[in-house]
């Protein structure tokens, strides 16, 4: 991670080990590191309207104070705790509190009741998943063109021609844990833990922007039955997971030596999960970071425009618009 007072090119800050916390102390945000239990642990200290991250992974145990928790999330960061398998246990967001938040989430509930707006909604989630994917297999190099209409069959398709790109050392044949909630069947080889740690972080900017406009994140329109998670973040992150395959599939074919996945980074239980080491996770989401970074071509309606009618935004912004404009459906 870039030193306090050098430009900062991450937005993102991962915590992990036994002891490492969040705390307030002479008004600061304490950000305590200890993965490593031989050595001093890392501690970064930063005005809270200062601190070049917009977002706290932690995973281990750990301690945030409630006081940290009230400063993070009245400066709109987000801190996402994870398990050891990389899946999320919860997301910390700060809530709007307006008549305007009220009217959003009554309007939601009005939308969830009615059949007709859930399916033409689930049907454009649908859509937009197959065109991502078809996208990324596409900026990989596949010759498919087209998936299948189902979805079952349209992901095992999509897997099956990913997994084709991915060196075969990594032992990835297919996503053997296709859901982001908290699960018995843990990630069995690196790049299906890779793959967790990522929908975790993604899913944890989702429900910033859905908790930011003041929806309700567990009244979904297309996974309304799915328990273990916010239903309706698992709804809209679907169209973006692709952001982070893409990134898996750069750092599992990632050329340059200090880049690439190394085989003391990781290891395996007695019942067979991969374990992932400190220094992965921390180059991952950077990587990752970079990748919500990158900017593209988008008929947004705010703002400064090209000739073409178009705004060049980045790519995790696209998912906040997706929210406002599923608020402006319901409405």
């Amino acid at each position: 991670m870039t030193l306090k007072g050098q430009k900062n090119h991450y937005n993102v800050k991962f915590l992990k080990g036994y002891g490492h916390s969040i705390s307030i102390k002479n008004s600061k945000i304490i950000l305590k590191d200890n993965h490593d239990p031989f050595s001093e642990p890392e501690i970064e200290s930063w005005p809270v309207k200062n601190m070049p991250y917009e977002k706290i992974v932690m995973q281990g145990k750990g301690y945030i104070s409630t006081e940290a928790l009230s400063q993070l999330s009245e400066n709109n960061r987000n801190v996402i705790l994870l398990d050891n398998q990389g899946k999320p246990i919860t997301f910390c967001n700060g809530m709007m509190d307006s008549l305007t938040a009220t009217k959003y989430r009554m309007a939601q509930y009005d939308t969830f009741r009615d059949e007709s707006k859930c399916q033409y909604l689930r049907q454009q989630i649908i859509q937009a998943k197959k065109e991502s994917q078809l996208k990324l297999l596409k900026l990989i190099g596949s010759d498919i063109t087209e998936l299948p209409d189902t979805e079952h069959l349209s992901a095992k398709v999509y897997w099956s021609e990913f997994s084709k790109f991915i060196p075969e050392k990594y032992g990835f044949s297919s996503r053997n844990q296709s859901q982001i909630r908290n699960s018995k069947n843990n990630a069995t080889d690196i790049i299906n833990a890779l793959l967790n740690y990522g929908y975790s972080v993604l899913a944890g900017e989702i429900s910033k922007f859905v908790c930011g406009f003041g929806l309700d994140p567990y009244f979904g329109f297309m996974h309304r039955s799915h328990t273990g998670f916010q239903p309706l973040v698992y709804d809209l992150i679907e169209p973006f997971r692709w952001l982070v395959d893409y990134t898996v599939y750069e750092i599992a074919r990632d050329s340059n030596s200090r880049k690439q996945i190394k085989l003391k980074e990781y290891s395996y239980t007695k019942d067979g999960t991969v374990v992932l080491e400190y220094s992965l996770i921390k180059r991952f989401l950077e990587v990752l970071e970079r990748q919500f970074a990158k900017e593209r071509k988008y008929d947004f309606r705010h703002g400064k425009k090209t000739k073409d009618g178009l705004k060049s935004v980045q790519e995790i912004t696209v998912a906040k618009i997706l929210v406002q404009d599923l608020v402006e459906f319901c409405l």
